[in-house]
Order: C-alpha cells, then sequence, then structure tokens
C-alpha cells in the first residue's frame, strides 16, 4: 500500500476519497465467508474493487466492515492483497442500511468529493470508474448501464429529457419500473458538503423504520438539477455478485481477462480455455503454460519456465528455465533451472536450489535443496536439508515424526543417500557419506562415513578403504 509520503504527482484525485460499502454478509451467496471477502480469481471481491479504483486514479480509501468475526475476515483478505491505495477501516456496527454504512465514514473521508462504491463488484473497471471520477458541476453522480439481464438490480427512473429522477431499490420497484433495462451499477460520487447533511437527514427519518439507502441521497439533488448520471459500458455482464451462479460468471470473465493480460505481455499459453490463473500471478514473458494448468494465489513464473500440463502452483515463486510437469507446488520458492516430475508434491516451507532434479511421485515439506541435487522418485524428504550435488535415491525417506515430534535430517554435500534408505530424525549425514540401498539409519554418518544394514551399521570411510581422498 501506499504511504502517507507518497509524492503528490502520484494522486491525480487528491479531493477524492472512496468509501467502499464492505459490511455486509450476502446471505444469497450461502457462503461461509462474508460477501466481501468472497474469492473470485484468487482475490476477494472488495479487493477487486479496490485495485480497479487504484488503476483508476484513487489514492485514498475507507472501507466499512462489519462488526466481529466476519468483519476481521474482510480487512485480512484485504490486507493480504495490498493495492496503491492507502487503507483505514470503520465499523459499521449494525446493518442498518448503506446510508449509514457512508456516514460511518464520515470521519475518515476528509475531501472535497466521495466517491461511494459497492464492494461486491469484482468485475469492475477503471474505464467504467473514470467518467464519474471526471463528471463536474453535480452535487451526486451515478454511474448507470443498460443491462441485458437487470433481475435483482436497482433500476434507474428518468424524467423529461431524460434527467435523471430518482433510482429505485429492486425490492422496492414497481412492475412498471421492473420492466426498465438501465440499473445502478453501485458506484456514486458526492459533494462531501452536499452529503454529509443529506445522510444526517436520511438515517435520522428511516430509524425505526428499516434501512436508509446511500441512493436516497440523489433525488434532492436531482429535484434541484444537480445530479448527473452517467451510463458506461456493461458488455461483460452484471458487474454485482449475488449468488453462486453470478460469483461462476464472474469468475469466467475474469480469468478470461486475467489470460488475455498475460498473452499480451508475452506470455505463451497453449490454450487459454484451460487454464485458471489467478488475479495475483505474475508471469514473465517467454514462460510457456500447458493446458489444465492452476496457478493460484500470488505465485510467480519467471522467464522461459514451462508449467504443466495440470500442474498446480500456488502462492510459490518458480524460477527461469524450470520444467515443471503435472505436479503440486504450495508456498514453495523454486530457483533457476529446477526440474520437477510428474505426480510430486510439494509442500509448503520448500525451497529447491538451481539445477535441482526431483523425479515423479515425491513428496518434499520444509525441505531445503541445495543446487544440482538429484532426488529420485517415490522418496519422500521432510524437514530436511540436503546440500549441493548430493543424490537422494528412489523410495528413500526422512521418518521425521517420532509420534510426537518433528525432526530435522541434515544431509551433506555430495551425499549419496542409497535406494529405499530410511533415515531416522534426529539426524545428520555427513558431506560425501553414503548409505546402502534399504539401510536403516538411526545414528549419525560422519564425512565420507559411510551406513549399511537394517539397522544401519557404520563401516570404513571410502578413503580409509581406497587408501587416497576422492578425486575432485
Amino acid at each position: 500500500m501506499s504511504s502517507d509520503d507518497d509524492p503528490p504527482e502520484s494522486d491525480p484525485f487528491p479531493h477524492v476519497t472512496a468509501v467502499v460499502l464492505a459490511a455486509g454478509d450476502g446471505t444469497r451467496l450461502g457462503s461461509e465467508i462474508p460477501k466481501p471477502a468472497y474469492p473470485i480469481c484468487g482475490r476477494a471481491m472488495a479487493a477487486h474493487v479496490l485495485h480497479a479504483l487504484s488503476a483508476a486514479g484513487i489514492r485514498r480509501a475507507v472501507v466499512v466492515i462489519g462488526a466481529g468475526p466476519r468483519g476481521d475476515t474482510v480487512r485480512d483478505a484485504l490486507d493480504a492483497d495490498p493495492s496503491a491505495i492507502k487503507l483505514s477501516y470503520v465499523v459499521q456496527p449494525k446493518p442498518r442500511g448503506t446510508a449509514d454504512a457512508v456516514l460511518t465514514a464520515r470521519r475518515e473521508a476528509c475531501s472535497a468529493e466521495v466517491l461511494v462504491v459497492n464492494g461486491d463488484l469484482p468485475l469492475l473497471t477503471a474505464d467504467q470508474i473514470s467518467p464519474v471520477l471526471l463528471a463536474e458541476d453535480a452535487d451526486a453522480v451515478i454511474a448507470t448501464a443498460q443491462a441485458a439481464d437487470p433481475s435483482n438490480m436497482g433500476r434507474i427512473v428518468r424524467g423529461e429529457c431524460g434527467s435523471l429522477r430518482e433510482i429505485v431499490e429492486w425490492r422496492d420497484a414497481s412492475d412498471a419500473v421492473r420492466r426498465l433495462r438501465e440499473v445502478n451499477l453501485g458506484l456514486y460520487k458526492f459533494r462531501s458538503d452536499y452529503l454529509w447533511p443529506e445522510l444526517e437527514r436520511i438515517v435520522t427519518r428511516a430509524t425505526g423504520s428499516g434501512e436508509a439507502y446511500a441512493t436516497d441521497a440523489i433525488p434532492a439533488a436531482a429535484a434541484r438539477g444537480r445530479a448527473r448520471a452517467v451510463e458506461v459500458s456493461m458488455a461483460d455482464g452484471r458487474l454485482n455478485v449475488e449468488s453462486p451462479a453470478d460469483a461462476a460468471d464472474a469468475e469466467a470473465v475474469l480469468r478470461k481477462r486475467i489470460v488475455g493480460a498475460h498473452l499480451e505481455s508475452g506470455v505463451h499459453i497453449r490454450d487459454r480455455g484451460v487454464v485458471w490463473i489467478d488475479a495475483q500471478a505474475t508471469i514473465a514473458a517467454r514462460a510457456v503454460i500447458e493446458p489444465g494448468v492452476h496457478i493460484r494465489g500470488a505465485s510467480s513464473i519467471g522467464a522461459n519456465s514451462r508449467i504443466g500440463p495440470n500442474a498446480v502452483i500456488e502462492d510459490s515463486t518458480i524460477g527461469e528455465r524450470c520444467v515443471v510437469e503435472s505436479c503440486t507446488i504450495r508456498g514453495s520458492r523454486l530457483l533457476d533451472d529446477v526440474e520437477v516430475g510428474p505426480y510430486t508434491t510439494i509442500r509448503p516451507g520448500c525451497v529447491i536450489g538451481s539445477h535441482a532434479h526431483i523425479g515423479t511421485h515425491a513428496e518434499l515439506k520444509q525441505a531445503r535443496v541445495g543446487e544440482y541435487v538429484q532426488i529420485g522418485h517415490y522418496c519422500y524428504l521432510g524437514d530436511a536439508e540436503i546440500g549441493a550435488r548430493a543424490n537422494y535415491g528412489a523410495g528413500a525417506i526422512t521418518c521425521n515424526f517420532d509420534g510426537e515430534s518433528k525432526h530435522v535430517t541434515s544431509i551433506g554435500e555430495d551425499a549419496f543417500i542409497g535406494s529405499g534408505t530410511m533415515l531416522v530424525a534426529p539426524l545428520t549425514i555427513g558431506a560425501r557419506a553414503r548409505t546402502g540401498a534399504g539401510s536403516v539409519v538411526t545414528r549419525d554418518v560422519p564425512d565420507d562415513g559411510n551406513a549399511v544394514g537394517h539397522p544401519a551399521r557404520l563401516t570404513p570411510a571410502r578413503r580409509e578403504r581406497r587408501g587416497s581422498e576422492r578425486p575432485a
């Protein structure tokens, strides 16, 4: 997020503060996650709104959240996905409508104009916000659009000569009004000196009689000819999300936008219809994304890497020139030139050094792997450190859990772990040490040592047997 000392030239709208309404639960969505925090392409709905505001030039926003754990969930989701906007939060103690929610933000929204936006508009774009920001000579400005399917959306009622008369919420609309196609998008701009007194009047009048809407502040301005309706494009369908079907539709639209943007930047995507890339992911030009790939969370893919087919990358960093096939990588980092084979799982906390090779059906967890390490098929490496150029044979296992605690295995540089070895942690295998195939190692092995058997016994070091130093 931006800081208080951002240079003035970075703020094209210093007179505007956005108020994002993110206190609703979204009962129709039917999710345990509060609607503003509900993920669409890996990003909370309200975070999509903030990123669109940022792209339009907004640098300050007040987010109105609900009270209790659900409000905390929204705050955490937004803080985890920062934009260029400086955020502050206010709590609406009880759900008393959007007019009360906006009024809750009054102390924080200290600017000449206030841009009010609903927090459930994941498809909102800077191109739709900009005309509202640039509209002048009005106390109230509202963004509208012609909707092919206006179900459950507020309607725009115009008077003579097309002037704005009122906005009618769906639940309050007559059949005649519901037949109108021009809808309210949930984006408004107000002059502060008009907005705050008008909201106080609306909320006071509504006390004890139900919810009061922020849109109730528009008719008074319209009556004086001081309200404007700015019609914008809604080519991708409705912006708001109310139901699981709406969420799925929004996901499809955003996924298409995200894939298109990566293609334009030089990423090679073999089939744009069968890859899933989250909004926070970054992919360098010349990377290749094969069909069936999922790139989730704040993942990063380096140049000239090939991902897939059917790989899942989640909150992970993949370096340059890596080859990652049909595997799952979560919460980990791969340096440059790493190869990972099919059906391997790399669990959170792993760092894989450059030029390392990991075979098929392997599993790694909390492992630090040195450069040029070879890790074989059907093995497990957990809570471990393995030095450069070591070989970890097929079927080898770190026995890191004793039934109560996890323990670390340390494997030195140039070590050779034979196929099927069981390393019972805590354990240290020295540099250049070896274990025999099928050994069960329960004691530390010194540098250049050998461990063979079940349980393993130490045998003379190779240097002693050979009578000379190992060749460089």
